[in-house]
């Protein structure tokens, strides 16, 4: 296996850990601690506290404590901190997630607050279900912005579904489906839960008969087995996560330090083909399977997918001054702020004053931008939610950061932007990676870790957008496969 040279490739493929976390946020792997008995209309009861150790590949990198305090009319209130080690890129960084959330009788959340804290960033998302909407204020501390989303739908939030599907008496083999709502990504999505066949499983040292249950998240299979009152004992999932019920005093012991797996390193994906020069590629076909498409963007702009054959060709950046007063009015949509791109923000439109000319073409404010972010933000390694404000803030980040803050900075340039998430070439291997799509009298690539305009044709969109989008991706990680079968 090539080695890699992580001097090369700070801010490289981070968004495999932010999928990661998202998993977490999601309820993927987390403790319910609930003593529910089974059917539709039964009282539920909780133990006030509880703990969960995360592991990876049976290695601790973090541990859940959760409680659990009745409130009146059958509602109840949780709290849940999430204490993690993460190693991604060779760095071993410390991350902490807090989610307090008020409870309905049926497992639907009526209001919620969530905080993610790690070494640079920080990130607060609160919220409450208001009839068919969820009124939000999310962003970094003090910056908080409201968004309202509509729901059609009862939703979901936090590590409830598996309590959710137990409360519905699920019997076995049959399926339930259920709404769930990220506060860091904005994103609504449908979760199904099966109910496998039951399991006896160890749990502190008694062998325990479980009833399992298996929830298919956008492709990505992960599995509970809950005790006979509807506590969770132990959950599974992607890249070799679990998780598993354990004392407080087991729980308050140290993590594993040593030999811990890299997410972006077993996340990656082997290639077939080595390129000694990627940059120097005009087009590369590449054959994908062992994934549905179905959600990924693969087809469209440069890339063209047919019958599992993903063909990508590098774009011709339009001649200078040519694009002056020719931008459809549709696009006009992605010059618009979001939570995470606050491209009206006054810090992010004085620094773009900084790097552009009023005479500027488009094309030459997008080289001026991405050059200014590739020579400027510190390529390192970064646990958090990415928002625009707090990478200029901090100017540091990984792909992630770059890429929010390159969308926020062209579109307060009056240069629509959008972001784009899949894998890139490097070494031998394909690692996820985030860009940029900039209209410039056309749609053009760029990215500025690499400070490439356009990005060279390795790089393989699987979804664009921000937030929400990139949820989609939890059904890819782990099972995609590449071959490559052409490349000039």
């Amino acid at each position: 296996m090539t080695k890699i040279n992580w001097k090369i490739t700070w801010g490289l493929a981070v968004t495999v850990l932010f999928l990661v976390l998202l998993a977490v946020r999601l309820g993927l792997f987390k403790d319910q601690s609930a003593t529910i008995p089974s059917g539709p209309k039964a009282e539920i009861v909780r133990h006030p506290e509880s703990w969960m150790n995360i592991y990876q590949n049976r290695k601790k990198i973090g541990v859940i404590h959760r409680t659990y305090q009745a409130l009146e009319n059958g509602r109840f209130q949780t709290t849940e901190n999430v204490t993690m080690q993460i190693n991604t890129m060779g760095i071993t960084q410390a991350l902490h997630i807090s989610t307090e959330t008020e409870l309905n009788p049926d497992m639907s959340f009526s209001s919620f607050h969530f905080q993610l804290n790690s070494s640079l960033f920080r990130f607060n998302a609160r919220g409450y279900k208001q009839k068919d909407q969820i009124i939000l204020f999310a962003g970094p501390p003090r910056e908080e912005e409201k968004i309202i989303l509509p729901i059609s739908d009862v939703p979901h939030i936090s590590g409830n579904i598996y309590e959710a599907a137990f409360r519905a008496g699920l019997k076995k083999n049959q399926s339930s489906s259920f709404s769930i709502f990220d506060p860091s990504t904005l994103g609504i999505r449908k979760i199904s839960v099966t109910r496998d066949a039951d399991e006896i499983i160890p749990i502190m040292g008694k062998r325990i008969l479980t009833q399992k249950f298996c929830a298919d998240f956008m492709g990505a299979k992960n599995c509970a087995w809950l005790a006979k009152d509807g506590e969770v004992l132990k959950e599974s999932g992607i890249l070799g996560l679990s998780m598993e019920k354990v004392s407080e005093e087991l729980a308050r012991k140290e993590f594993a330090m040593d030999n811990v797996i890299d997410f972006t390193q077993v996340a990656s994906i082997p290639s077939n083909q080595i390129f000694q020069d990627p940059a120097s590629l005009t087009e590369i076909t590449i054959r994908i399977s062992n994934i549905h498409p179905s959600g990924l963007m693969l087809n469209g702009g440069r890339q063209k997918f047919h019958q599992d054959l993903l063909t990508v060709t590098r774009e011709l950046i339009p001649i200078e001054n040519a694009t002056e007063g020719k931008m459809p009015s549709f696009f006009k949509h992605f010059l618009k702020p979001s939570p995470l791109v606050q491209s009206d923000h006054p810090q992010i439109k004085a620094a773009m004053a900084k790097m552009v000319s009023r005479g500027d073409s488009p094309s030459g404010k997008m080289r001026k931008i991405v050059s200014w972010v590739y020579k400027n933000i510190q390529k390192k390694p970064a646990l958090s939610v990415p928002n625009a404000l707090e990478v200029l803030k901090n100017r540091t980040g990984d792909c992630n950061e770059h890429a929010v803050l390159t969308a926020a900075l062209l579109r307060s340039a009056g240069v629509p932007a959008q972001i784009e998430t899949g894998l890139v070439y490097l070494n031998g291997r394909f690692y996820y990676h985030a860009w940029n799509l900039a209209y410039v009298g056309q749609w053009i690539t760029a990215d500025a870790v690499f400070n490439q305009i356009p990005a060279d044709v390795t790089h393989i969109r699987l979804v664009r957008g921000e937030g929400s989008q990139q949820l989609d991706l939890l059904g890819v990680m782990g099972k995609i496969k590449l071959e490559v079968i052409s490349a000039k």
